[in-house]
């Protein structure tokens, strides 16, 4: 585990460090859970590097797998969707990520927000891409559509 501060950003080595990285984030609510996303359609050995599209300012998201292009929304995006653009490393404009999601649980049965950060898998470069406060979904549900 490698967090470093490059050129003013923060940057990781791999999934381990983007796990750090959300559990500092400043001024959010206390992760009680990270959950690495992977492409569940490859069995127990699931690819990790995707594509996403995400839009901040509406809570959306929607991730592509880079092996074998099938794609998964985030939670309720699929029905909110503003078609914002492909994700773009601010440091070196690569495309593809690693991504996870952070969950707040103010009780193990239920989530009240979830937060979505990549890490750029050229430069290491750790961003947030959206976050969404879901009231009290039940953990295994929102779990399931992440």
């Amino acid at each position: 585990m490698v967090l470093r501060t490059v050129a003013g950003a923060r940057t990781g080595e791999d999934l381990a460090d983007l796990r750090t990285w959300l559990h500092e984030l400043p001024g959010a609510p206390q992760l009680h859970e990270v959950v690495m996303l992977g492409c569940a359609g490859h069995g127990e050995e699931q690819p990790t590097w995707a594509y996403v599209e995400a839009d901040a300012a509406t809570g959306i998201a929607r991730r592509r797998c880079l092996a074998c292009g099938a794609s998964v929304w985030l939670l309720d995006s699929q029905p909110r969707w503003t078609h914002p653009p492909m994700f773009a490393c601010d440091g070196c404009g690569h495309s593809i990520v690693e991504l996870a999601a952070g969950l707040h649980l103010p009780d193990v049965e239920r989530v009240s927000w979830v937060v979505l950060a990549a890490r750029c898998v050229e430069c290491g470069r750790l961003a947030g891409l959206t976050d969404m406060v879901v009231d009290g979904l039940p953990t295994d549900q929102v779990l399931a559509a992440l």
